[in-house]
């Protein structure tokens, strides 16, 4: 809940430094290649998206539920003390000067599986909150398949949702923007790599791949799918906080990504009118297997460490969407993914991404960050892999938008 009356801070564990040194250097995932699980596995609609398998990603967005598991509405939400956000909050609380930029600016949404209801609940989302209109007059809104036609895959409730985030976060925060939907065959590496490449074939000049998979041995192998220079991709970090064994979350480990980690936003009698703390579930941490860029210069790991920027994600702090594919209509929801279609689309109203590299851009201009200073992901001793503090942390990164600056 925004007011954070049941969690006004975070109480760190101290961990051993033989635990600290074990997760800094971690050791090899069991799981060795994603080839591996896909000769034995065929990914399927019907699948639980929330299961973390190598070689095949995991939705990681998510509504609001009651004890129950059942999503709640958004007025049963709202009665249960959240305050879900709209597009005018989440603008003003990142400082975002949203109406007047953005125009000719392509956000690519890349997921698996089709959203049948994708462009109408976009179109009911826009109408609610004052948002253009996508028409003949301003077409804003454009749906493929991965190689760029209309062979849409097989539908999928919970993937679904996390299109839906991904448009609707990216519509409220880049109202001027064009949105692209690009829909992969399936969960795949290889078919949403495809997708990101039709993507970006497609003209998009942000991508968010609103999508995670765990990282495997290989998995330099693949990054070419998401090296485009002059359109930054990026990807959530995940909702799992800290991990020990596990790795990261491709493709937002990947050194050319910019992995967005989440937040807990709330309201604040501050001079910004907001304060942020690091949300107990994004993922951060060291990579097992993926190199560190060289313009990340942080001391623990000597792989590629997640995340770079951050934006709210806390399921107790959520946005509002509208989703009507095996839900009900308004929905209050949450997860990285609202992250990352937030900062995909702070990318978009920025719009010099074919100038600039995206990694080395960000850290150079972090002075336009809010500095996230509290908050934890799981335990590490108090260090930053796991704790947000001054400067640069695994949980946040450097910080979150605060206008365009850094982007």
């Amino acid at each position: 809940m925004t007011t954070l009356s049941h969690r006004s801070r975070l109480v760190l564990a101290v961990a051993g430094v033989a635990a600290l040194i074990a997760l800094t250097d971690p050791a090899a995932p069991i799981d060795p290649t994603p080839g591996m699980a896909a000769a034995t596995t065929v990914p399927s609609a019907d699948r639980d998206c929330r299961e973390l398998t190598v070689g095949r990603a995991a939705c990681l967005a998510a509504a609001v539920t009651g004890s129950d598991g059942v999503p709640l509405s958004l007025a049963e939400a709202r009665q249960a003390g959240y305050q879900p956000f709209t597009p005018a909050e989440l603008r003003d609380a990142y400082r975002l000067p949203s109406e007047l930029l953005g125009s000719r600016q392509t956000i690519a949404v890349v997921v698996p599986y089709d959203h049948p209801d994708a462009e109408a609940d976009l179109a009911v989302y826009r109408a609610e909150f004052g948002l253009p209109p996508c028409d003949q007059h301003f077409p804003c809104f454009r749906k493929v398949d991965q190689r760029g036609g209309t062979d849409f895959p097989p539908a999928h409730r919970d993937w679904s949702l996390n299109a839906t985030v991904g448009l609707q976060v990216a519509a409220a925060v880049c109202p001027n923007c064009r949105l692209l939907l690009v829909e992969a065959d399936d969960e795949s590496v290889a078919s949403l790599g495809a997708a990101v490449t039709q993507a970006v074939a497609q003209g998009a000049d942000v991508v968010a791949a609103l999508y995670g998979i765990p990282e495997y041995r290989t998995a330099m192998d693949d990054a070419e799918y998401y090296h485009h220079p002059g359109t930054p991709v990026v990807a959530p970090s995940g909702n799992a906080g800290f991990p020990i064994a596990t790795g990261q979350l491709l493709p937002a480990a990947y050194p050319g990504v910019v992995a967005v980690g989440g937040t807990t936003l709330y309201r604040d009698d501050n001079a910004r009118g907001w304060s942020e703390l690091a949300w107990s579930g994004s993922g951060s941490g060291c990579s097992v297997y993926l190199p560190k860029p060289t313009w990340q210069q942080d001391s623990l790991c000597r792989n590629r460490t997640v995340a770079d920027v951050a934006a709210v994600a806390d399921l107790n702090t959520p946005v509002a969407v509208y989703h009507t594919y095996g839900a009900t209509g308004w929905l209050a929801a949450g997860g990285t993914p609202v992250a990352t279609a937030l900062i995909a689309a702070v990318y978009a109203l920025a719009g010099n991404a074919a100038t600039i590299e995206p990694g080395p851009h960000l850290y150079q201009h972090a002075d336009h960050l809010f500095d996230v200073m509290e908050g934890a992901t799981g335990h590490c001793g108090g260090g930053y892999l796991c704790t947000a503090g001054p400067g640069y942390d695994g949980p946040t990164g450097l910080g979150t938008p605060n206008g365009i600056g850094a982007f």
